[in-house]
């Protein structure tokens, strides 16, 4: 799986990639927002998904399940 928000960051934070003629304040604000956002997403509870896309004629085109 992927890495805990608050090291994806820390790492993020240490490759900033200082070349790039960007404004390193605009990186890190976007970075704490990204941060923030993530950190809210993991803290939710888990939710069943289904998705269920069906033919004019009621075949299943498509079924998506993720748990």
């Amino acid at each position: 799986m992927g890495m805990h928000p608050l090291h994806e960051a820390a790492m993020r934070l240490a490759d900033l990639g200082f070349t790039r003629p960007r404004s390193k304040t605009k990186d890190l604000v976007g970075l704490l927002l990204c941060h923030g956002a993530r950190a809210w997403r993991s803290a939710q509870p888990r939710v069943l998904l289904r998705i269920k896309a069906g033919t004019p004629v009621g075949h299943a085109a498509v079924k998506i399940r993720l748990q």
